[in-house]
């Protein structure tokens, strides 16, 4: 398992550094993350991530709330992803449990 334990204060994040390439390794993730959040940058994420007629997103987001997992999702703000993908990150960062943001800060 590729990944790093972030401390900020109080706070303790696991950040994922390992490749992504199916929703099914949300179980691997949540294994991995027992009693910390989780941080996920964009750079291990598949293409299909960001294509939401491939569901990747939703799915394995969904798998990842299912064990109430509080993940950050930080995503390229220079990249263009799309109308619809803009849709679901504002839908995204009301969630509870999974937030897509701009920024590691």
């Amino acid at each position: 398992m590729a990944y790093q334990v972030l401390v900020s204060g109080e706070h303790r994040a696991l950040e994922w550094r390992g490749e992504l390439s199916d929703a099914s390794q949300a179980v691997e993730l949540v294994s991995a993350c027992i009693g910390e959040r989780l941080l996920i940058s964009h750079e291990v994420l598949p293409a299909d991530f960001f294509q939401l007629s491939s569901r990747f997103a939703g799915e394995f987001l969904q798998k990842l709330q299912n064990y109430r997992l509080q993940t950050a999702v930080v995503i390229d703000a220079e990249r263009d992803y799309g109308e619809r993908f803009g849709e679901y990150l504002r839908e995204a960062r009301r969630g509870r449990f999974s937030r897509l943001l701009l920024s590691r800060e």
